[in-house]
């Protein structure tokens, strides 16, 4: 898991840092989107299921590790940062 933590923190930095860029505080970011959408709560930087509102075991995050990293290896967390700001600041 200490992979996985490398790359949550550099999601952490890249939130930061739109934080910054566009003045919008970011507290949870989507990881995974799919049958459910799995997020990372940047307050204390736990991973939990949108949808059940519940933080979720370190065996399950051992399962979605691999998805995880792949999502954030690929762009598609930074997709997922990307639309969320579209809806919150009205990009057209």
């Amino acid at each position: 898991m200490e992979k996985l933590k490398a790359y949550l923190e550099e999601v952490h930095r890249k939130a930061s840092y739109a934080e910054e860029l566009y003045g919008i505080k970011i507290r949870y970011v989507p990881i995974i989107v799919e049958e459910k959408t799995v997020i990372l709560d940047r307050e204390n930087m736990k991973i939990k299921v949108l949808e059940e509102g519940e933080y979720i075991s370190d065996e399950e995050i051992k399962r979605l590790e691999e998805k995880i990293i792949e999502n954030i290896e690929n762009g598609m967390v930074e997709l997922y940062l990307t639309i969320t700001f579209g809806e919150d600041i009205g990009l057209r």
